[in-house]
């Protein structure tokens, strides 16, 4: 299943949901209390975590190397080709633009 079938299967079924999920207003007997409201406060300015655009990787000897048995990875395979993006590295640009497979492609976090 492609990724597009995937996303519009979800969509459809968050949709389905959605129409599904009834209130107090329309007759149930929902007793729980609604959720409090949160102010989103914004600490960095728009922009301030530089993405990776051109990444960089290891072989795999080096990898072994480098990182721990237990480093945490997100891991990609498309059309053959694998790539393994550090979480921790993740963490402080939080998104990959990349190319994998031949498929233009961002990993986030």
């Amino acid at each position: 299943m492609n990724f597009r079938v995937r996303f519009l299967t979800f969509t459809a079924a968050a949709g389905i949901l959605a129409a599904c999920a009834t209130s107090p207003e329309s007759g149930t007997t929902d007793t729980t209390d609604p959720q409090p409201e949160y102010d989103i406060i914004t600490l960095l300015p728009k922009d301030a975590i530089p993405s990776i655009d051109r990444p960089r990787f290891f072989s795999a000897q080096e990898a072994d190397a480098e990182y721990d048995a237990d480093e945490v990875v997100i891991g990609l395979e498309i059309n053959g080709d694998a790539r393994a993006y550090s979480v921790g590295l993740l963490s402080s640009h939080e998104i990959v633009n990349d190319n994998v497979g031949g498929r233009p492609i961002a990993v986030t976090w």
